[in-house]
C-alpha cells in the first residue's frame, strides 16, 4: 500500500493520492474532468489557437483533485478564514475628508486614543481582580469543606467521603466550563492563538465579541474550580484583547448600542492597535509585569510596530498595573501599600542569590535542555491527541464526557499521590495526625496540602518549601502526573491556559532534580530546591510556548529578584533552541492544525526559486471605473471575492486581451532594454507555454465591502458619500434591493478606489512578495506585467500555502492545498421532529442562520477535515479573497 505524503513538493505539481477506496481512480478522473470543465471559458479555444495557454490554467499546471481522506488536519489551509483590511485606503474621498480636518481634530484624535488606552487598562484590571477574588473565595470554601471531612477521618477507608465531595465539586464545575464552550466555541483554550492570528491579519469569527468575553471569564473560573490543570493567566490576555476591541469602537453590535465616541477608530488598523494594547494590559494584569506586557505585545502580539504604538503599550500596561495594585491593597486591608503582584504571585525569594556560575549554571543548563526536550515532546503528543480527539470525539456528548473524565482523573491522581506520600505511615496511622502534620505552616509543607489548593498556590508551595519537605518519589510522581494531565487537558473543550500547568510541571521537575543532587552531592550548598524549581518552571514554559524575551521579563518581575535575570535568559535560550530543533511552539502548532493562514515574520527557507506566477491566482474578477449598479450587483452575486482590481475598460470590439511580449533578442553586456532582461527560467516558461493573458491596465483596488456600501447608499450619477457606520459587520449585497430603474444607473468607482495599493511585478519571486505582504499587512497584491496590466492577484492564502516542514536539520519549503469544507448537513436532517412542525422549524432555522451570516459576514470556519472521509467534493469557485483557484481547492 502506498503511503500518503504529508506535503506537496515544489518540484512536482501533482499530489500523491493514496489509500483510496476501490473505484477511486475512475472517480478521480471524473471529478477532475468536471473541475476542468467548470473553469473552462469560451475564450480559451481562441487563445489556444494563438499559441496561448487557456485562461483556466494561465498561472500554473492544475493539480489533480485531492481525495478528502488525504487532507489531514494541519496539512492544509482552511479557505473559510478571511483577512482583515489593515491597509489604509487612500481614496479621493478619504483624502478630501482628511483635508477638512483641522488641527483641533488631530489633537482630539490623540486625546481619544489616550483615553481609550486608559479605559482598556482599567477595565482589564477590574476583570482580573474580579476573576481572582471569585476563584480564591470559591477555592477556599471548596477545599475547606474537603479538609474538614479529612480531619474527621481515623483511617484510610473514610477518605471515600471527602474524595467523593471533591469529585462532585469537580464534575459540577466541569459541566459549567464545558457549557461555556458549547455556547461560544471560540472561547475554547487560552485564546492566545486566536489573538495572535487576529493581529496578524486573519479574521477569526467572534474572536473579540462581548459574548466571548463573558464565556471566557465564566469558563476559566469553572475550569480552575473543576480541578483541571489550567490557569487563568492565558485567558486574561484574550480578555484584555476583547475589552480593547469593544470599548475602543464606542459601539456594541451585541448590545445594539452606538455612541458618537471613538468614531474615528472604526477601522481594522485602528482596532488592531487597540487589541495589541489590550494584550499588553492582559499580561500585566495576569502576572503583575508591565515590562512583560510590553514585551509580549511586541514578541507575539503586534504585527505592525511604530514608536507611538510602543508608548501606548507602556501606558496601558502601567495603568493596568497600578489599578490592579491599588485594588488588591484595598481589598486585603492594606491601602497604600503596593505589596501585591498580579494574579500570579511567585512569593518572595528574600536574599536568594546565584552563588556559583560554574557548577550551578551547568546544572541549570542541563535542566533546561531536558525540559526543552519535554516541551517539544509535549507539543508533538498534544497535536496527536488533538487529531484523535477531532477524529473520534465528534459529538458534543462525547466531548463533555471527556471533560468529566479528565476532571475525575485529577481527583484520582491526587488520591494516589497522597496515599504513596512518605510523610506518614499510610497503613494504620491516624489520618487525623497525618493531615495535621501535613498542614501548611511557614516551616512545614506536605504533599497533601499542596494538592488541596489552587494551582497558583501549589506553585508557590513548590517554590518556597524547605529542603526535604517533598520526598523524592511523591514529587517525581507529581511531575509526571501533572505533565500527562496537562498534555491531556490542553485543547479540551473548556476555556483554559497553559502557563500555570507548565510552570507547576517544570517546578516539580526542577525540585525533583534538586532532590537528586542533594542525595548525591550533600556537601554542595548551592543546591537550593526553590531555585531549581523556579528555573525548572521557566525552562518548561519556554520549551512549550517559546516566548523567551517576554517570559524573561515576566518571571523576573513576578519573582522580584533581578539577579536571576541573566540565568533566566540562559535557561530560556537553551530550552527554546532545543525544542525548536524538533517542532514549533504549542500555539503555532494549533494554528497550523486549524488551517489558519498565518504569515510568519520571514518567508519559507529555500523558496527563492518560486516565481510569483506560480503563487498568484487567476483568472481575476475586475471592475471598471464606470459601471452600472446592476453590473456591480451581479458581480458580487456571482463570486465571494473580497478584492477587485480596477482596470480600464476594453475598447469597443477588442477581443480577449493577451499580453504579447516582443521577441527577446540575445542580450549583450551593454544591453539596456528592460524587455530583454528576462531570466532564463522565465524565458523558457514564456517560450514553452505562451504569454500570460491580462485583464486590463491597472488603476486601483476596491474592496467588496466598499461596493456593497455604495449600493446600499445608492451612490449613482456623481453622488458621493462617506461611510463607516456599518463597521465591522457590513451588510450583504443580498440585503440591498435594486429596482429595474436603479440597475441601469451609472456608478463612478474612481473616487472610492485605492489608487496607491501595492502591486508586484511578474518577475518577482516568493520571498519578495512575502516580505512586502507581511511587512505592510496587506490583503491583496495585484500582479502586473511590464505594461502595468493585471495578470493575477496574490492573497494571504496563496502565500500561506508555502510553508517549511520537518525538523530543523531537514526543513524545506512545501506547498499545502487550500481546502474548503463541505457544507453542513441540512437542518431538517438533524431535527427529531415529525410532520409539518419539523419542516417548518427547519425552514425557520435555515432562514435565520442565513440571515445572520449575511448580516455578520463572518460565518465561522467549519471543523478541520478528518482522515476518515470517503467522498469527494467539487472544486471551489474561489477562495473568497481574490481570484478563482485551480482544482487543488476541494
Amino acid at each position: 500500500m502506498n503511503r500518503s505524503r504529508r506535503y506537496e513538493p515544489l518540484d512536482d505539481a501533482s499530489q500523491v493520492v493514496a489509500d483510496e477506496p476501490p473505484g477511486a481512480a475512475a472517480s478521480a478522473a471524473l471529478v477532475q474532468d468536471v473541475a476542468v470543465s467548470v473553469n473552462y471559458e469560451p475564450e480559451d479555444e481562441e487563445l489556444a489557437g494563438k499559441g496561448c495557454r487557456p485562461r483556466s490554467s494561465s498561472v500554473r499546471r492544475p493539480d489533480p483533485i485531492i481525495h478528502e481522506k488525504q487532507l489531514k488536519a494541519g496539512h492544509y489551509i482552511n479557505a473559510e478564514y478571511e483577512s482583515l483590511d489593515y491597509e489604509v485606503v487612500h481614496s479621493d474621498m478619504n483624502i478630501r475628508h482628511q483635508l477638512i480636518v483641522s488641527s483641533y481634530g488631530t489633537v482630539s484624535t490623540w486625546f481619544s486614543r489616550t483615553l481609550a488606552c486608559a479605559i482598556i487598562g482599567v477595565l482589564t484590571s477590574f476583570c482580573a481582580v474580579a476573576l481572582s477574588l471569585a476563584i480564591d473565595h470559591t477555592a477556599e470554601g471548596k477545599f475547606g469543606v474537603i479538609r474538614s471531612y479529612m480531619l474527621d477521618c481515623t483511617g484510610w477507608r473514610c477518605l471515600a467521603v471527602p474524595f467523593s465531595i471533591w469529585l462532585a465539586f469537580n464534575l459540577a464545575f466541569a459541566v459549567i466550563a464545558f457549557l461555556m464552550v458549547y455556547i461560544e466555541p471560540v472561547s475554547i483554550g487560552s485564546g492566545i492563538p486566536q489573538v495572535k492570528c487576529y493581529l496578524n491579519g486573519v479574521k477569526i469569527p467572534r474572536c473579540v465579541r462581548l459574548r466571548t468575553l463573558v464565556a471566557k471569564l465564566i469558563g476559566v473560573y469553572a475550569s480552575v474550580m473543576a480541578g483541571l490543570p489550567v490557569g487563568k493567566e492565558g485567558p486574561m490576555i484574550h480578555s484584555g484583547a476583547v475589552i480593547a476591541a469593544g470599548f475602543s469602537q464606542g459601539k456594541s453590535s451585541s448590545l445594539k448600542f452606538t455612541s458618537p465616541f471613538f468614531k474615528n477608530f472604526r477601522e481594522d488598523h485602528e482596532k488592531r492597535d487597540f487589541v495589541a494594547c489590550g494584550t499588553a494590559a492582559g499580561v500585566c494584569a495576569a502576572f503583575g509585569s508591565p515590562g512583560g506586557g510590553v514585551m509580549f505585545a511586541i514578541e507575539e502580539g503586534a504585527s505592525s510596530l511604530h514608536q507611538d504604538l510602543l508608548w501606548r503599550f507602556l501606558f496601558t500596561s502601567f495603568l493596568a498595573f497600578m489599578v490592579l495594585k491599588e485594588a488588591l491593597t484595598y481589598i486585603y486591608g492594606q491601602p497604600g501599600h503596593l505589596l501585591f503582584t498580579g494574579l500570579l504571585d511567585f512569593g518572595s525569594f528574600g536574599q536568594a542569590r546565584i552563588s556559583s556560575l560554574g557548577y550551578e549554571g551547568l546544572a541549570y543548563g542541563l535542566l533546561a535542555a531536558f525540559l526543552g526536550l519535554l516541551g517539544a515532546l509535549f507539543v508533538a503528543l498534544n497535536v496527536r491527541i488533538s487529531l484523535m480527539r477531532r477524529r473520534y470525539l465528534t459529538s458534543w456528548p462525547l466531548r463533555c464526557s471527556e471533560v468529566l473524565l479528565v476532571s475525575a482523573a485529577m481527583v484520582l491522581m491526587a488520591l494516589h499521590i497522597i496515599m504513596v506520600s512518605g510523610d506518614a505511615n499510610m497503613y494504620g496511622s491516624s489520618i487525623n495526625t497525618y493531615i495535621r502534620r501535613c498542614k501548611m505552616t511557614p516551616d512545614v509543607l506536605a504533599m497533601t496540602d499542596m494538592l488541596l489548593q489552587t494551582p497558583e498556590a501549589g506553585l508557590r508551595s513548590l517554590l518556597h518549601a524547605e529542603s526535604g519537605t517533598f520526598p523524592l518519589v511523591p514529587v517525581g510522581m507529581l511531575a509526571v502526573y501533572y505533565y500527562v494531565m496537562t498534555l491531556w487537558t490542553y485543547a479540551l473543550p473548556v476555556p483554559s491556559g497553559v502557563f500555570i500547568p507548565s510552570l507547576v510541571t517544570g517546578a516539580a521537575f526542577g525540585r525533583f532534580f534538586a532532590v537528586l543532587l542533594i542525595a548525591y552531592l550533600p556537601e554542595q550548598d548551592w543546591v537550593d530546591p526553590g531555585k531549581f524549581a523556579l528555573f525548572g518552571a521557566a525552562a518548561m514554559l519556554g520549551g512549550v510556548v517559546r516566548m523567551a524575551i517576554s517570559l524573561t521579563f515576566i518571571i523576573v518581575e513576578a519573582a522580584g529578584v533581578i539577579s536571576f535575570g541573566p540565568l533566566l535568559m540562559f535557561v530560556f535560550i537553551i530550552s527554546k533552541y532545543v525544542a525548536d530543533c524538533f517542532n514549533e511552539s504549542l500555539y503555532d502548532a494549533h494554528i497550523e492544525l486549524d488551517g489558519i493562514p498565518l504569515l510568519s515574520w520571514r518567508p519559507p527557507p529555500q523558496s527563492e526559486h518560486v516565481s510569483i506566477t506560480k503563487v498568484m491566482s487567476a483568472p481575476v474578477r475586475v471592475v471598471h471605473p464606470q459601471m452600472t449598479a446592476g453590473d456591480v450587483y451581479d458581480l458580487l452575486d456571482s463570486c465571494t471575492h473580497n478584492g477587485f482590481p480596477v482596470v480600464d475598460p476594453p475598447k469597443p470590439g477588442q477581443k480577449p486581451s493577451v499580453a504579447v511580449r516582443p521577441p527577446v533578442e540575445p542580450c549583450q553586456s551593454d544591453c539596456s532594454d528592460d524587455e530583454a532582461r528576462v531570466s532564463p527560467a522565465r524565458a523558457a516558461e514564456t517560450a514553452g507555454r505562451g504569454p500570460l493573458p491580462h485583464y486590463g491596465r491597472y488603476r486601483g483596488l476596491l474592496l467588496r465591502s466598499q461596493l456593497v456600501e455604495l449600493l446600499k447608499y445608492k451612490v449613482y450619477d456623481g453622488k458621493t458619500v462617506l461611510y463607516n457606520d456599518d463597521y465591522p459587520r457590513y451588510p450583504s449585497h443580498k440585503e440591498v434591493h435594486l429596482s429595474e430603474g436603479e440597475r441601469d444607473m451609472r456608478m463612478s468607482l474612481l473616487p472610492y478606489m485605492n489608487p496607491g495599493c501595492m502591486v508586484i511585478m511578474e518577475s518577482a519571486n516568493l520571498p519578495r512578495v512575502y516580505a512586502v505582504f507581511r511587512a505592510l499587512l496587506l490583503r491583496h497584491v495585484p500582479v502586473v506585467n511590464h505594461y502595468n496590466q493585471v495578470i493575477g492577484i496574490v492573497t494571504r492564502k496563496d502565500l500561506a500555502r508555502y510553508r517549511a516542514g520537518g525538523p530543523i536539520w531537514r526543513r524545506s519549503v512545501h506547498r499545502v492545498p487550500v481546502w474548503r469544507p463541505p457544507p453542513p448537513p441540512a437542518v431538517a436532517a438533524l431535527l427529531p421532529l415529525r410532520g409539518v412542525c419539523r419542516h417548518t422549524l427547519a425552514r425557520r432555522l435555515e432562514a435565520r442562520a442565513e440571515l445572520r451570516r449575511e448580516r455578520e459576514g463572518e460565518a465561522g470556519p467549519a471543523p478541520p477535515p478528518e482522515p476518515t472521509f470517503h467522498r469527494r467534493s467539487p472544486a471551489a469557485a474561489g477562495d473568497g479573497d481574490g481570484a478563482e483557484r485551480d482544482p487543488l481547492v476541494v
